[in-house]
């Protein structure tokens, strides 16, 4: 039998049907009459979009976070405003952050860190599938991140009471300017606040003095600002020296 091709009921026109479109429609391509189409799962024996997305969404159901960025990456090649394919990314890097503890590079860690790493996967990924969904698929979207993006406020804000182990209060600048509050730098100069300035009556007037401003500083020192460089630079020289 021999296949037919399709037009439209309204116009006569024929139906362009893009095999690669996820929610399977088509249109008129005169008068832009929508419609359902079957879903084609191949093209010339190659795989579409559609058929790339389940096989992700089943590498994630299988614990296989690995596989699935790998075909969510195809699909994009394919279809670059899947909205879909750039959420599953979103997920997969999402679980990454968390397996590896929030840590960067350096293996620093904390707060401030925690909320770069969270900012830096919701800009790549999560904006990317709020901006190319539906409106109310986006606003599932934009529910679903609104935790972490209260973290990523609140870390900003200076929010957390960064405490060490002794519960001594937390090195503000030094942890703003390192991006981490458990990075050896900022150890260093806890330590040498509670073995060396906190044992001296000036060096106690510093601690007061250093801790009234401190937080309200660290505020606005985002880290990779030229302020923060420079007083990386003073700190590291500090450190060298104690």
């Amino acid at each position: 039998m021999a296949i037919q091709p399709a037009i439209c009921s309204h116009c006569g026109g024929k139906i362009k049907v893009d095999d690669l479109d996820l929610n399977g429609f088509g249109e008129c391509e005169f008068c832009h009459t929508p419609y359902k189409v079957i879903d084609v799962i191949t093209i010339d024996g190659l795989p579409t979009a559609r058929s790339l997305l389940a096989s992700a969404q089943a590498a994630v159901e299988n614990e296989n976070p690995e596989k699935a960025v790998k075909l969510y990456y195809q699909i994009i090649d394919i279809k670059p405003n899947c909205h879909e394919a750039w959420w599953g990314l979103y997920v997969c890097n999402a679980y990454f952050d968390a397996y590896y503890q929030y840590r960067d590079k350096y293996g620093n860690s904390g707060p401030l860190t925690r909320a770069a790493i969270m900012q830096n996967t919701i800009s790549k990924y999560a904006n990317r599938a709020i901006q190319y969904a539906p409106e109310d698929i986006a606003e599932q979207y934009r529910q679903a991140i609104a935790e972490n993006i209260q973290f990523i406020q609140a870390a900003k804000n200076g929010d957390f009471d960064q405490k060490d182990n002794n519960g001594s209060s937390g090195c503000y600048i030094a942890t703003a300017v390192y991006g981490s509050y458990d990075c050896n730098e900022v150890f260093a100069l806890r330590r040498f606040r509670d073995e060396y300035l906190s044992k001296t009556f000036c060096g106690r007037i510093f601690i007061r003095i250093y801790y009234r401003i401190s937080p309200w500083l660290a505020r606005r020192l985002p880290p990779e600002s030229q302020a923060s460089n420079l007083i990386r630079k003073a700190l590291d020289k500090l450190v060298e020296r104690i």
